[in-house]
């Protein structure tokens, strides 16, 4: 089975919590099982969200808008002056971007206007702290947003809407390989992808890589033992792996965790992204891709573990974590995602780069930073 073809292209667009993600957790589980391993599900309660198409009019000409997922909708078209608030990071390789806001006659608030991550076109994304729910919200592109900019003061017209569903769950496939030791290195990486987006390269390409190691270990004994996950809900704010690290923790099983490796868009990209702490794990890391010579095919980027994907959690909790990725792209959580897309050579690089860090981790684990 290659889970891209799967994934990306026979199920498509698969929101946490949709039946599609179901399609998609079992199409995983069975890919597992033809390695050799057996996997199981951990189920948690999900508040899912389902949007609809922004609106966006600014000084009566339409513009894209992409969703804020978990925003609150307006009543109707709500209008005002655009200001400009400043701007914000949620860190890592995540750069600084505008957020506006539409004001009524007194100042107060209506919606705001944030600046697509990344500076690309208007997608849908996540905005604010932790909490779910965030006041009504729409994502504008870096072009427009830098139009915006000699525009201040412009009036805006602004629709929200979408619905909070509660009562969902969903379900992180979890599959392990024993090894001599209980002491367990994570190898991870998303199955569920944004709205109206296939997700071919975010993250069907990182589900197959995890399937290729496990392909590829399977069958071998090891010093330590292998857990490999497919997280859900990863693009609502790394929901999946947050879950199975509070319950890990419960169990204790967190404890055996001694590192985590994640894939996340892996066959598509501008740079060769690896994100990793402490710095003896990010140089180990570097040290593998000097070896492969990836710095001679790849603008290649080395940098410590940052927001974003579903490694994060890990090193939130002290464990050593580490991302493989290619980054970025036109196509990025948009539904022009497609297969023609895949760079095999990409796929396979990453692959073996993030192989030969598990073999090393299992051999001598770095200790946390």
């Amino acid at each position: 089975m290659n889970l891209v073809d799967t994934l990306g292209v026979e199920i498509g667009v698969r929101q946490a919590g949709t039946p599609a993600a179901g399609r998609a957790v079992e199409a995983v589980a069975e890919a597992f099982r033809e390695t050799g391993l057996e996997p199981r599900f951990h189920e948690f309660g999900l508040l899912g969200y389902d949007a609809d198409e922004p609106e966006l009019e600014v000084d009566g000409e339409r513009w894209d808008a992409g969703p804020c997922m978990y925003s609150n909708p307006t009543d109707g078209f709500v209008e005002g002056r655009v200001r400009r608030l400043g701007d914000h990071s949620i860190g890592g390789f995540f750069p600084e971007a505008d957020v506006f806001a539409v004001e009524d006659e007194s100042g107060r608030e209506l919606a705001r206007l944030l600046m697509s991550p990344f500076g690309g076109p208007a997608i849908p994304f996540l905005t604010g702290s932790r909490q779910i729910a965030v006041g009504p919200a729409v994502f504008i592109s870096g072009a427009d947003s830098m139009r915006l900019r000699e525009l201040e003061g412009v009036r805006a017209r602004v629709r929200v809407s979408g619905r909070f569903v509660p009562g969902l769950t969903e379900r992180n496939v979890v599959a392990e390989l024993g090894g001599q030791s209980e002491e367990a290195i994570v190898v991870s990486a998303h199955y569920d992808s944004v709205w109206r987006g296939p997700g071919v390269i975010d993250n069907a390409t990182g589900v197959e890589g995890v399937r290729r190691i496990a392909e590829k270990l399977a069958g071998h004994g090891h010093m330590r033992s292998l857990i490999f996950i497919a997280f859900a809900a990863e693009e609502i704010g790394c929901i999946g792996s947050r879950a199975w690290i509070f319950d890990a923790e419960v169990t204790r099983e967190l404890g055996r965790v001694k590192a985590c490796v994640n894939l996340d868009c892996i066959a598509h990209g501008e740079r060769l992204e690896l994100m990793a702490s402490p710095r003896a794990l990010s140089d180990r890391l570097a040290g593998f891709a000097g070896e492969l010579g990836l710095g001679e095919r790849y603008d290649l980027n080395v940098g410590p573990a940052g927001p974003g994907v579903d490694a994060f959690p890990f090193h939130e909790k002290g464990i050593p974590a580490a991302t493989v990725s290619h980054f970025g792209y036109d196509e990025y959580h948009l539904p022009t995602e497609r297969l023609e897309l895949i760079d095999e050579q990409r796929l396979s690089d990453s692959v073996e780069l993030a192989t030969l860090l598990i073999e090393s981790l299992l051999e001598q684990p770095v200790q946390p930073g």
